[in-house]
């Protein structure tokens, strides 16, 4: 008789583990759906603003080209030189290299103007 009751007290117990173990799933499940639904949520919002923001940005970008090439030489030696020293401070200190790469950027653009113009002076050969 102890032996049938130790046996029905184990069945139960097992049963009480997996009814434990799949409410668990369940909630995990559960979670991961809803974690799935708020990803693709925020997806597709982002979907939608993508061609505005890369619109902006096309813009921005062509300001800033229009103000750099109207810039004189001189202002455009100082904001490299200026940019390049904030960028290696910021590396040789050991900045977020995120922020180091925001830091060199102006400086990418100027040269890359101040190289444009001297192409443009420079006469070819022919």
């Amino acid at each position: 008789m102890a032996e049938a009751k130790n046996q029905s007290s184990k069945s139960s117990t097992a049963t009480a583990e997996k009814n434990g173990v799949q409410k668990a799933a369940d909630g995990v499940f559960a979670s991961a759906q809803d974690a799935a639904d708020v990803v693709k949520t925020t997806y597709d919002r982002a979907a939608e603003r993508l061609p505005e923001a890369v619109a902006k940005t096309q813009v921005a970008a062509r300001d800033t080209q229009k103000a750099l090439e109207r810039m004189p030489n001189q202002g455009l030696l100082v904001g490299t030189s200026f940019s390049l020293g904030l960028g290696v401070g910021l590396f040789m200190s050991g900045a977020n290299r995120l922020l180091v790469l925001l830091a060199l950027a102006p400086a990418a653009a100027m040269a890359a103007t101040l190289v444009a113009r001297e192409d443009e002076e420079t006469p070819t050969k022919a």
